[in-house]
């Protein structure tokens, strides 16, 4: 059997504690940066008037809600 005092059982528990919240503080930050991807992949900035907007459906061409005029969503091919 593993013979630990209580001073070496309270430091492998703060130590197993520190470890924990490492790992929950890295979760997190992943977490929000899939989230911001996701947030910039689904904004869509209409030519015409400026205006941002979240992309619905999978249709490539998306119409601005504020002046209705056809925006292309997804990545911007254009050269220049």
């Amino acid at each position: 059997m593993i013979e630990l005092d209580i001073t070496q059982f309270l430091a492998g528990l703060l130590i197993g504690i520190a470890v924990l919240a490492a790992f929950s503080v890295a979760w997190d930050r992943l977490r929000g940066q899939f989230a911001a991807k996701a947030l910039r992949r689904d904004t869509v900035h209409c030519r015409v008037c400026g205006a941002a907007y979240r992309r619905t459906g999978n249709e490539t061409i998306q119409s601005c809600p504020e002046c209705e005029s056809p925006n292309p969503s997804g990545r911007d091919r254009r050269l220049g």
